[in-house]
């Protein structure tokens, strides 16, 4: 099960854009350095805490499609 999450996440920070402009302080650029820190072994990887892995993957999945912003349109 832990192989699915990490091909998830994978799936998620090549789809997360990075932004040249904001070294240091992008958001897609910190996600890929918290993914490769949280799946240190790869598929391999013990997941201590599957629901708050699930949970925080819909989270970010959520904000990279703009879900948001779709569901709360501006008038």
């Amino acid at each position: 099960m832990a192989a699915l999450r990490y091909r998830r996440f994978l799936k998620l920070c090549e789809e997360w854009p990075i932004d040249e402009s904001r070294r240091g302080r992008d958001l897609g650029a910190m996600l890929r350095q918290r993914v490769a820190q949280a799946f240190k072994e790869g598929e391999n990887t013990q997941i201590q805490d599957p629901e708050a892995c699930d949970q925080m993957y819909g989270s970010l999945s959520r904000l990279s499609c703009n879900y948001y912003r779709e569901k709360v349109s501006c008038k």
